[in-house]
């Protein structure tokens, strides 16, 4: 069944209302974040990222609405492997879901508590109050809707089991599943009336509890429908944590941490909940309270791979729900080489003047010759032999370069092809692309990588290639997308983005100024004539030293110009426009390097490798934050 013109524009969970048709263009690899552990159900857990990673999605996928439906469901080619994926992990079976998943999002008001004229001890307890009426009213819903029964008619076929402790921790009297959510509601609306009310009476005598104690109901066995447990497992999964003011978030991590209900809590928030010390920290917090964080961002990074192939499977499966086009296959759309006969004569004007340039260089020494005979000599496709010419130039810069030489003896076409490495033709790639304007950002595993590890921002780009491909088709009746019409999609784009970044981000002015500056400082590095950091640079480090500078509070109280830059990195980590990879050794010591997003990189003519940077010291970064970049030297134009 095909959906749309456009699903690519279907971002966010929310915006597909149909079940169906959101496990449909579910990519089922978004799963190799859970991992397969016996005390997944049992231990609270934290999925933070930047905004747009999947973590909405990722919660809707266990809730009773997704389960029951992959369930009746199951037999699609579209969710057969999803399915597979969920036995596996036990969320559900061939007789039907074994988990209740409960989901609650922290975005409904909240953060108003902190804002009364009220006691620290008052705002704790109407805080967990609420969260707790509210809590048992999404578990009775999704009982209900677990077992496809009715809201509120079918409220009595649930109750609590006879041996449960579910009264003494909630103080219920109630048995039956109408009372109680009589109970819950009417707690919900005493905390409201508290909240509106603002007297001062004592915590003692407040609506509310000090503590998330709710999650005793969801035990499994304590819930019974139609006297048997509502499921074998059960699952909290809150979402939009970073709503709640620092001290709610601060309440709320304890109070899951120090629970041992057996209960699983999945806690979902963006990095911009995090204080800047928390930003820089190094790692995550594993062990006995969290049985693990998940950094969506930082576990795509260590499976590349895995990333690339859940980019295209949900590209595949969203080409495939297209209403206005015939095809089931994004790559198929995308033009991935410039091997055709229409780029031939600007491959050949750009050997031509590479060519000269070089025998021109080497003109004065002897060195070369046999170099040079070499690339004349060379077979094949037109950019093959590009490639090789301007790999060669920036070879002969090397050797030009070198401070000491022993013997002025011709260098050999086996020292050639020793040194003409991979990396050295990316670079030599790079430089054609720039000079001759060669399409460079096209084919769908630049598309993968432009993601920089978030699927709203690869959706995003398919989206607009995607929408391009549906109306060539509309036109003309084919669907494939030169690479040329790529590459200028791409840089609309990162275009885009970087024009965002001032009103997505705190520190907004600083935050663009300062990546503007890694981006030219970048490209400087990258342009030098020998190449030296093929395939090129596309971020910056700081010593280890320096990030714990930027976190020690004596240090920014002394230097208080610094306590800014913090806050500059911290916000362009938590927006994924800087992605940190701490304590890498290079020269001795340790760096904490911080790339550009692979997307802002397009607008600067950067590779999309990883690996390429350069260390900077923070006066730098500083000075770069208040008046941006200049380079120092010209570069190839």
């Amino acid at each position: 069944m095909r959906e749309s013109r456009n699903p690519f524009r279907l971002r966010s969970s929310e915006a597909i209302e149909n079940d169906v048709t959101f496990l449909k263009l579910f990519g089922p690899g978004m799963l190799d974040l859970i991992p397969q552990t016996d005390v997944l159900w049992t231990k609270p857990r934290i999925i933070r990222s930047a905004a747009g990673a999947g973590k909405t999605s990722l919660l809707r996928l266990f809730t009773p609405a997704s389960l029951t439906t992959l369930h009746t469901f199951q037999g699609l080619d579209d969710v057969k492997e999803l399915h597979a994926r969920m036995c596996s992990l036990g969320a559900i079976d061939q007789t039907g879901p074994r988990l209740l998943g409960v989901f609650l999002s922290c975005a409904r008001n909240y953060g108003i508590l902190d804002d009364l004229e009220s006691d620290g001890v008052r705002k704790h307890r109407l805080l967990f109050g609420l969260l707790n009426a509210r809590i048992v009213l999404a578990s009775l819903r999704s009982c209900l809707l677990l077992h496809n029964l009715k809201f509120p008619e079918d409220l009595d076929k649930i109750e609590l089991a006879p041996n449960a402790s579910v009264e003494l921790a909630l103080g219920l009297s109630e048995r039956t599943g109408t009372q109680i959510y009589r109970w819950a509601a009417n707690l919900e609306e005493s905390v409201c009336d508290a909240i509106d009310s603002f007297d001062d009476g004592t915590s003692a005598s407040l609506p509310g509890s000090d503590t998330l104690n709710s999650l005793s109901l969801l035990i499994p066995g304590n819930l019974l429908v139609e006297g048997k447990p509502a499921a074998g497992h059960s699952l909290l999964l809150l979402d939009d944590v970073h709503h709640l003011t620092a001290q709610q978030r601060g309440l709320l991590l304890k109070a899951t941490a120090e629970l041992r209900q057996g209960v699983g809590v999945w806690l979902a928030e963006r990095f911009e909940a995090l204080s800047t010390d928390e930003m820089l920290e190094t790692g995550v917090t594993e062990g006995r309270d969290y049985d693990r964080e998940i950094s969506i961002e930082k576990f795509w990074r260590s499976s590349q791979k895995k990333f690339e192939n859940l980019m295209m499977s949900v590209a595949d499966r969203r080409t495939s729900a297209a209403l206005s086009v015939e095809v089931n296959s994004l790559d198929s759309c995308l033009q991935a080489s410039l091997d055709g006969s229409e780029w031939d004569r600007r491959y050949e004007q750009a050997i031509s003047q590479v060519s000269t340039r070089v025998k021109q260089l080497a003109s004065t020494s002897t060195l070369f010759a046999e170099w040079i005979n070499d690339r004349e000599q060379m077979t094949g496709t037109l950019r093959e032999r590009a490639v090789a010419w301007r790999t060669l130039e920036i070879l002969v810069h090397r050797e030009l370069r070198r401070q000491q030489r022993t013997f002025d003896f011709p260098l050999s076409s086996a020292g050639l092809a020793e040194r003409a490495g991979s990396s050295v033709k990316a670079a030599a790639e790079l430089f054609l692309s720039s000079e001759f304007k060669f399409p460079y950002y096209f084919g769908h595993k630049k598309l993968a990588n432009l993601a920089s590890w978030n699927i709203e921002q690869f959706m995003r780009l398919a989206g607009d290639e995607f929408e391009e491909v549906v109306s060539k088709y509309l036109v003309t009746k084919s669907s494939l997308l030169d690479a040329s019409r790529q590459d200028a999609l791409l840089r609309h784009a990162s275009n885009s983005l970087w024009d965002e970044i001032p009103r997505r981000a705190r520190y907004g002015d600083y935050v663009q100024r300062l990546l503007g500056a890694i981006g030219g400082f970048c490209r400087s590095r990258t342009y030098e004539d020998s190449a030296p950091y093929d395939p090129g640079v596309t971020g910056i480090a700081i010593s280890m030293k320096d990030r714990e500078h930027l976190r020690n509070p004596e240090f920014l109280r002394r230097n208080p110009q610094y306590a800014v830059l913090a806050d500059v990195i911290a916000a362009s980590i938590a927006n994924n426009f800087l992605e940190a990879q701490l304590d890498y050794s290079v020269k001795g010591d340790k760096w904490m390097v911080l790339n550009l997003n692979r997307l802002l990189c397009v607008s600067y003519d950067l590779p999309l490798g990883y690996g390429g940077f350069k260390e900077r010291p923070l006066r730098d970064l500083h000075t770069w934050m208040m008046s941006g970049y200049e380079p120092k030297r010209s570069l190839i134009q």
